[in-house]
């Protein structure tokens, strides 16, 4: 059963899995680029708040390399054509990572994810996906998303 959600801490997808986590119990962590950097601005506090690492590079590729290895599969929110989408799902081949791309234009439903979670039998899941200023209101669609799913798993907002 699902037991941690982690990500890399930017904008968008990363921030609204965090939050979706919190609101539902859910241990958080995943590793940051050096000074916590985020496009808006160096966000130390996610270490207290989240859980969050801070590399020892502002690499954002060695980031989402980190948080692939670290988790058991991966879900990417957003477009799949941005230069985050390729560093995401690349690594996940890479190293041989189950990985869950919901894209716009996809009819994936929470149930479709609740069920590759389960036969996957994930753990520790990464979640990434495209900044809030490439994709406005994907924070909101992923918090919503990510709020059925656990649902969906048996999880209970605290």
């Amino acid at each position: 059963m699902l037991s941690r959600i982690i990500s890399g801490g930017q904008t968008g997808a990363d921030q609204a899995a965090w939050r979706t986590a919190k609101a539902f119990g859910l241990p958080t962590g995943g590793s940051m680029p050096r000074g916590f950097v985020t496009e808006d601005g160096l966000r130390p506090e996610f270490a207290e708040q989240f859980g969050a690492v801070q590399m020892a590079t502002e690499s954002y590729p060695a980031r989402t390399e980190q948080n692939v290895l670290d988790a058991d599969a991966t879900v990417w929110f957003g477009e799949t054509t941005t230069a985050g989408s390729n560093a995401t799902l690349g690594a996940c081949q890479r190293h041989g990572k189950p990985c869950f791309p919901v894209y716009p234009t996809a009819l994936f439903q929470p149930s479709h994810m609740a069920a590759w979670l389960t036969q996957y039998q994930v753990r520790i899941l990464n979640v990434a996906g495209n900044r809030e200023s490439d994709e406005p209101g994907i924070g909101e669609q992923v918090e919503q998303f990510l709020e059925q799913v656990l649902e969906l798993l048996g999880h209970r907002r605290v």
